[in-house]
């Protein structure tokens, strides 16, 4: 029981690396694939313009003010100040909404690891073994 911890540590550390979302709807013409997702982005983009905000959000630092032999006393209050785009989830939901309706699911595949992956004129029926290179569906060199 004592082994379990160091166990679970080092299995997640051995974890499949990153992955990245794709559309696929298989038999499609990449192209076609790549023209759908645009076309349904583009759509977003105009239903869902850019709405900056610039926001603010609570920031409390345990620990700064006079320490004594390791131990800290006092907490300094501030904020963080970041620019985000209100209507970014709308367009997100609008995308996914546009290629679900185009007959598209979206798929997590792992990102290439070769420089050289070959990219796939058509989206595959099966994706073992393949990977996400430049936002495209492709075959990692042997």
């Amino acid at each position: 029981m004592k082994y379990t911890l160091p166990i679970l540590i080092a299995l997640s550390a051995c974890g499949a690396g990153p992955t990245q979302p794709v559309w696929l709807k298989p038999g499609t013409p990449a192209l076609t694939a790549e023209q759908d997702y645009l076309s349904c982005a583009a759509k977003a983009r105009r239903d869902f313009p850019a709405d900056r905000r610039i926001d603010t959000s609570p920031r409390v630092t345990i620990g700064a003010g006079g320490c004594r032999s390791g131990i800290c006393v006092g907490v300094e209050n501030g904020s963080d100040v970041f620019n985000r785009d209100a209507n970014a989830g709308l367009r997100d939901r609008a995308v996914s909404a546009c290629m679900a309706g185009r007959g598209y699911n979206q798929r997590s595949l792992p990102v290439c690891k070769a420089r050289t992956a070959t990219q796939l004129q058509s989206q595959p029926f099966d994706t073992t073994g393949l990977c996400v290179a430049n936002g495209r569906i492709a075959a990692p060199a042997r």
